[in-house]
């Protein structure tokens, strides 16, 4: 299962949230720094249980305010 979680950042505290998650590391593919309603992006990929837990451990990161996750429902 392939994932996309969008993430907002308290103000001036992108770069510190975005290095907290890279640290993660487990079946995360990979982390942007964004524009537009989000802050930063996030590709995972791995069994739902993994994906819950991924998002389970950005939640925990201080200075997130929100997560979206989108789930790949069919490749292209």
């Amino acid at each position: 299962m392939k994932a996309l979680t969008l993430i907002t950042t308290e103000a001036g505290k992108l770069d510190s949230v975005a290095k907290e998650i890279r640290r993660i590391k487990d079946r995360i593919k990979d982390v942007l720094i964004v524009t537009g309603r989000a802050d930063i992006a996030v590709f995972s990929e791995g069994s739902g249980k993994d994906i819950r837990d991924i998002i389970m451990k950005i939640g925990k990161i201080n200075h997130v305010v929100t997560t979206e996750t989108m789930f790949e429902i069919e490749e292209s």
